[in-house]
């Protein structure tokens, strides 16, 4: 009697053991597909989060090299301030968009070189080179707020009057720059911007509305001073550790909307009067020296 009763107990421990070994097993099984199912949701989300990334960071950059294929110049006033948004790192933002730039300069210059003002651009990257050190001497020893202050306070009055003046008064003189000093000066002045604001594009835009080229003319040209002086930032920016580990992945993503952005811009600048163009060039101007007070 006393045996089986020891029997009996130990196939009630052997059954208990059993069904809580198999409950735990289901607990654990449950356990684990519910950690699946968080791992996938998880991952499913960040696939989407990175996706909208990169559609953001596509879009900013196209956006941008569609008014630099318009315009000729301005990409960076758009992409930065849109790459910023989005949470792309400085690094990475402002190699991209040197790269792009570099990109529609290179496709402008092959496919418009017939409408290239050589002499003018010849002088204007001599110009350039010298005003360069003059930039980084002003740098190191003047207060350039004040100047940068100064600048964008003439972008303003520049781009906003002269565009009241086309659009209102349009029977008033007009004079046009024919001598090879002015485009000296405007070289001059590029190199020394460039060094102090990276702004090394707005005495060639001004020196080209007064020159009062056909938009051909200004667009080819305009890029082919900006395809060299790029050639020197993207290379000062890949030996000078601004690359990131996305530059060169994400570049290569947006070379299609370069392209497509460059054609649509080439197309619109073609259906654009010089009149309604320079209307636009002038407007750009002054929403530059607005954006350069404001970031003093």
């Amino acid at each position: 009697m006393h045996k089986n009763t020891v029997i009996s107990t130990i196939n009630q421990l052997l059954i208990s053991l059993s069904y809580f070994y198999i409950v735990s097993r289901q607990e654990e099984t449950r356990f684990t597909r519910f950690k699946i199912k968080i791992k996938n949701t998880i991952f499913k989300e960040k696939f989407v989060m990175d996706f909208l990334f990169l559609i953001y960071i596509l879009l900013a950059i196209f956006l941008g090299a569609l008014v630099r294929s318009y315009f000729g110049f301005g990409e960076a006033l758009v992409s930065m301030p849109l790459l910023s948004i989005i949470g792309l790192d400085f690094n990475s933002s402002i190699s991209i968009v040197g790269l792009a730039g570099l990109c529609v300069a290179i496709f402008y210059t092959i496919s418009g070189f017939k409408n290239i003002k050589l002499y003018p651009l010849v002088i204007m990257l001599t110009s350039s080179i010298i005003g360069i050190p003059i930039g980084i001497f002003i740098l190191h020893n003047f207060d350039t707020n004040k100047i940068q202050e100064i600048l964008a306070i003439f972008l303003i009055l520049y781009g906003f009057l002269k565009l009241i003046k086309n659009m209102f008064l349009k029977n008033t003189r007009n004079f046009k720059l024919l001598s090879p000093i002015w485009s000296s000066l405007a070289g001059l002045i590029s190199g020394i911007l460039g060094s102090l604001y990276n702004t090394h594009g707005v005495p060639i835009v001004i020196y080209a509305t007064l020159s009062k080229w056909k938009t051909k003319e200004f667009q080819n040209t305009i890029q082919a001073h900006f395809l060299f002086t790029s050639i020197f930032v993207v290379l000062g920016q890949a030996t000078g550790n601004v690359w990131t580990d996305k530059t060169i992945p994400i570049f290569l993503i947006t070379l299609p909307f370069l392209i497509t952005a460059t054609f649509i811009g080439k197309k619109l600048a073609k259906k654009t009067s010089n009149h309604n163009f320079e209307n636009w060039i002038y407007l750009l101007i002054g929403i530059l020296g607005i954006l350069l007070f404001i970031s003093k």
